[in-house]
């Protein structure tokens, strides 16, 4: 007989990887990648009850955000990923525009840890995810590669 495990609310959470403007929003620069399999499937309404139902059960919700692009970001790394040259080219998630900005339905709230901005695809790499978080569950867009790679 298998026990069901246990998941202690003080040490579980809800993991939001990139939950920007850009990604999740009419507009976004990725929008239009994302945007068949985001309609299909309610992503928007989903997250956003998974979200409420995670904080109505007192639980916390973890924020592991991208890097938001600046001007010189990536221009002299010897071997930037594919992403991480279309990042350079299309300007994704700039920081201090609309794209990089949360996306409204999931603004950070009071008690929710936001992660340093991570560069790659991973929202643990080179960041401090793995400290602050326990348990969690990760959602969003099965698809995405932040999403599969944290």
């Amino acid at each position: 007989m298998s026990m069901a495990p246990d998941y202690p609310r003080g040490a579980t959470g809800l993991l939001l990887v990139d939950p920007y403007n850009d990604f999740l929003s009419e507009g976004g620069k990725i929008w239009p990648r994302v945007q068949a399999i985001a309609e299909a499937n309610g992503l928007i309404a989903n997250l956003k009850a998974i979200a409420d139902t995670v904080r109505g059960a007192g639980m916390r919700v973890f924020y592991a955000p991208h890097r938001r692009w600046e001007p010189g970001d990536y221009e002299d790394w010897a071997h930037p990923n594919p992403t991480q040259r279309a990042i350079m080219h299309r300007h994704s998630f700039a920081r201090g525009e609309w794209g990089g900005d949360w996306h409204p339905d999931f603004l950070p709230q009071p008690g929710d840890v936001i992660a340093k901005e991570h560069w790659a695809q991973s929202g643990f790499a080179n960041t401090d995810l793995d400290q602050q978080a326990a348990n969690g569950v990760a959602t969003g867009i099965p698809t995405s590669s932040p999403s599969r790679a944290t």
